[in-house]
This record gives C-alpha cells, sequence and structure tokens, in this order.
C-alpha cells in the first residue's frame, strides 16, 4: 500500500512546478520555509514528521476541535459542538457552512468515512497508537455523528485536535490509494507538490468565518527540503528563505549577529531520557541491578548538559512526562549529579572496576558523547551507535542494547498518556515490562474519572522514578531563526502555526 502511496504522490500534479530562484519574500507576500524532512505524499496519516503534521494536519487539512495554543482550551472548528455519551463516545454536530477546498460543501458522511478509515488497523496509518482507541463512528444525523471508544479515553478531545484530520468520503479509494480530490478545509490549499523536495500552499480564501484558526494573513506558504543544515543557514543569511528552525546553539549566536534576521530559542514539550533495559538478555543483564541505574544517574550532569550542550531553552524534566501535561507529577525521587556516590554504587553492585554496556541513540553524536563521557568517568564504558531512528527502534525491538538515548514529543498531546502509554503498557518497545507499572497506567487512561486518573499517574510516574526505569534528561529547545519581518510565535507544543503568522507592517 505504501508503494502505492508513494507512486501516487510522484505522479502528482497540481498548478505546476516552482523554483527556488523564482520565489519572491514580503513584497510578493510569500512565506518561504526550509527544513529537513522529506513530504513524500499529501496525506495525513501516512507519515509522521513534525513537518507533515504541520503541513498536513494544520494547515491543509482541519481537525474537529481546536486546542487553543496560549491556554489549552478546547474550541469548536469543523464541530460547533460534541457531548460525551456515557464513558465512551462523543456525538458531535458539524458546521454546516464548511466547503473542500474544491468548493464542495463539507457532510458527516465525511467526518464518519474518516474516522472508520483511520480506526480499522487493516488501513496501517503511520502512528497507530494516535488511533487505536478508537473503534469506529456511525451517522446520527444531518449534521451529527457519534464516534465510538474501545473503552473510556479521557484524552479523547486532545487527540481529535492535533492531529486527526478530516478527510472527504472515499478519499483512499477501494485500494487504499489517494484519489484525485487532494483537498483539505484548512486556510491553506495545495497548489504545487514535488515529493521529497517541495510544496507549495497558498491561502485558501473561502475559509470559514469563526474559525479559532482565524483568517490566515500570508498569502503565500512554499516548503523546501533542504538536508544540509549549513545550507539552510546559508539560505537564510542571503535571503533565499525566511524562516527555518532546529539550528544547532553554535549557530544560533552567529544568526543573531545578522540584523535583518530573528533568533528565537524556545523550549518545547519534547524530551531526552536514558531508558534502561530491563529485559532478560542472553548472558544476563546487568542493568537489572538498580543500584548500576543509580550509579549511571549519578554520574551524568544534566545541568552542565544542558548549559554547555543542549543551549538555552533547555530545562531538566523531573519526571517522565512534559510539567503541563494532565497527570504529570513533578515530586518524584530525584537523581543529581555526584561521581563519588555514582562510583560507590558502581562498586556496591558488583563493577568495582567497571563495565561495558551498549548505548545506542538516533539524534546527536555529539550528545551521545557527551553523556558517555560521564560514564566513562566512573568507569563504564560504552560501545555507542548513534543510528538512524529505524535502525535504533529494532534495536530497542530486537533486545540488543542496554542503554537507549531517546526523546519523545507526545505528538503535542498535553496528557500524560501521550508518553506513558507508549513504552510502558507492554507494547513491543517497552523495556521495562512491569505489570504493576502497566496496570496503574492503563487505569489512568481508562476512565474519564480525573480523580481516578490522578492518583494512578501519581503512582505510575512516582514507580518510575523510584525504580529507574528512566532518567529524564533535558527538555529540547527549539531555536527558530527568521526574517526580522516576520510576525512569529513559537509555542512549546513545538507546532509553528503559520495561519496566525504574519509581516510587519
Amino acid at each position: 500500500m505504501r508503494a502505492i502511496r508513494a507512486a501516487f504522490a510522484i505522479g502528482l500534479v497540481l498548478l505546476g512546478a516552482f523554483a527556488g530562484t523564482a520565489w519572491a519574500q514580503k513584497s510578493a507576500d510569500t512565506l518561504r520555509w526550509a527544513s529537513t524532512s522529506s513530504i513524500t505524499t499529501m496525506d495525513p496519516y501516512y507519515q509522521h514528521q513534525r513537518e507533515q503534521m504541520i503541513i498536513n494536519g494544520q494547515l491543509i487539512w482541519d481537525t474537529l476541535v481546536f486546542r487553543d495554543p496560549d491556554n489549552g482550551t478546547i474550541k469548536p472548528l469543523l464541530a460547533k459542538s460534541w457531548e460525551w455519551v456515557g464513558d465512551s463516545a462523543l456525538e458531535f454536530t458539524l458546521r454546516d457552512d464548511v466547503k473542500w477546498h474544491d468548493g464542495q460543501p463539507l457532510t458527516v458522511d465525511d467526518a464518519v468515512y474518516t474516522f472508520n478509515y483511520i480506526s480499522d488497523s487493516n488501513n496501517k496509518i503511520s502512528v497507530p497508537s494516535n488511533v487505536n482507541w478508537i473503534k469506529g463512528a456511525e451517522k446520527t444525523g444531518p449534521h451529527t455523528f457519534k464516534l465510538l471508544m474501545k473503552a473510556p479515553f479521557p484524552a479523547a478531545l486532545e487527540y481529535l485536535s492535533a492531529m486527526l484530520a478530516v478527510i472527504p468520503k472515499d478519499y483512499y479509494g477501494p485500494a487504499g490509494t489517494p484519489g484525485p480530490r487532494v483537498v483539505g478545509t484548512g486556510p491553506y490549499r495545495v497548489v504545487g507538490f514535488t515529493p521529497a523536495a517541495s510544496v507549495a500552499l497558498d491561502r485558501f480564501d473561502g475559509y470559514f468565518a469563526g474559525s479559532p484558526k482565524g483568517s490566515a494573513s500570508i498569502k503565500h506558504i512554499r516548503y523546501r527540503v533542504i538536508p544540509d543544515n549549513a545550507t539552510q543557514l546559508a539560505e537564510l543569511m542571503s535571503g533565499g528563505v525566511d524562516w527555518i528552525w532546529y539550528v544547532p546553539p553554535d549557530q544560533a549566536q552567529r544568526l543573531a549577529a545578522v540584523k535583518k534576521l530573528t533568533v528565537q530559542p524556545a523550549e518545547t514539550m519534547r524530551i531526552s531520557y536514558l531508558a534502561f533495559n530491563m529485559r532478560d538478555m542472553p548472558g544476563g543483564n546487568p542493568l537489572q541491578n538498580i543500584k548500576l541505574r543509580q550509579a549511571i544517574a549519578h554520574a551524568i550532569d544534566r545541568e552542565k548538559l544542558v548549559k554547555h550542550v543542549i543551549g538555552e531553552g533547555s530545562s531538566i524534566p523531573k519526571a517522565a512526562c512534559y510539567r503541563t501535561q494532565f497527570g504529570c507529577r513533578q515530586d518524584v525521587a530525584q537523581y543529581n549529579y555526584d561521581p563519588a556516590k555514582a562510583k560507590k554504587l558502581l562498586a556496591e553492585a558488583g563493577y568495582p572496576n567497571g563495565l561495558t554496556l551498549e548505548l545506542v541513540a538516533f539524534r546527536s553524536r555529539e550528545w551521545t558523547e557527551a553523556l558517555a563521557a560521564y560514564l566513562n568517568a566512573i568507569g563504564i564504558k560504552t560501545n555507542i551507535a548513534v543510528l538512524p531512528f529505524p535502525a535504533a527502534h529494532d534495536r530497542v525491538l530486537n533486545n540488543t542494547i542496554h542503554l537507549y538515548l531517546a526523546e519523545w514529543g507526545s505528538y503535542s498531546i498535553n496528557d500524560a498518556s501521550a508518553i506513558l502509554n507508549n513504552f510502558f503498557t507492554l507494547a513491543p518497545n517497552d523495556m521495562v515490562r512491569d505489570t504493576q507499572l502497566a496496570d496503574l497506567i492503563k487505569t489512568a487512561g481508562g476512565t474519564a474519572d480525573s480523580k481516578v486518573r490522578v492518583a494512578n499517574y501519581d503512582k505510575a510516574l512516582a514507580r518510575i522514578a523510584d525504580q529507574l526505569y528512566w532518567q529524564p534528561l533535558w527538555g529540547h529547545p527549539v531555536v527558530y531563526a527568521h526574517s526580522n519581518e516576520l510576525e512569529f510565535k513559537p509555542f512549546a507544543d513545538e507546532n509553528p502555526r503559520f495561519f496566525l503568522t504574519r509581516w510587519k507592517k
């Protein structure tokens, strides 16, 4: 099915190709954006990069509800109202004034089709954890439908606001191949697409009034893939692009000195953590000894890493979640930098002369080597493997790893279930396999009773910290750099909202 989608994407031709040399900027009301991620299909469900989520999930398509990025309030978007039906269903009433980009009206049949399609495991959307709580949908009236859940799922509106875009009925066709109606209801429409290279969007002037997204200001948005970070920086400084992100900290200072640019480091919900493999391994697993895990945690100077390696906008998370997420308890056991204590614990664990562990990461060799240097200082050698994410994930699944330096952004879901459910509920990527912990998290995620949820998340997060299954390391900053002619506001959910961005007057 993915091969079919790739073939479709390559063959997609809309309103023509465009070249970077022909792009304008403020004078032509065109925001030129560059990043490293390839968009290979105009589809909100079969690609999971952050850039895809922004383009397909925010600009082209709309969701049923909208989470206000300033205060977290859930507001009507495509749905003008909703109500809970028991603990396991939501009934939505759709707006009757929304048009697809080709002028056809949004109908309840579109919404029912969307949720029945993405919840069908046979369709294998890219991130099944985003939808595996959905049982299906059924039409209940001309403008109403009921979204059915497999069990109580109190974070439903959070998920619905973040990435579950409504697509046209029969969008995928009988063979699972996207059809000719590559249209959304969002504030921007697709006018050009070269797979893995560029996307061209124009403001949709038929966007419905009263949307909490507001009326987009900038007329044209042009996305271009530039895999090399140095080339991105050069393009920004020469005026070839207007906006980039994930600028390395050492380059941020250089850019900040350029008068025509604005550099904005900002905290995000994404956290890096060191995960300890607790599973049985051939020849034994030394990390099953908690004193060794404690020695490792006390060996790492997180404050120095944040200040000198990760950079401005970073912070140290206290628990295995982001602090604003519902249920994210903060008063859990902490393991501060204490190399003398680390060496003592290492000896007590039975390794007075040290040992060697497998350390796998997928983001940054610099970060990984900095972390390994702290372990080496107390006598723990590491075999470092910095791999592409799929290869690193295979090492996790195949149980050939001791330590995993990883990160998670929770898909910007402001609920602890978005991180805990993914790593501690006995799924194949669960390196802990703690049934007591899994039961706590499943209980918290399976009821709409907020008191029960908080009580169980409290116990779960305390257990993760007490048993030291994870050592939270740092919160990821994103350094944005853009033309100082742009009014751009970053948000902690790591989603740049270009429909709120405008040119300065």
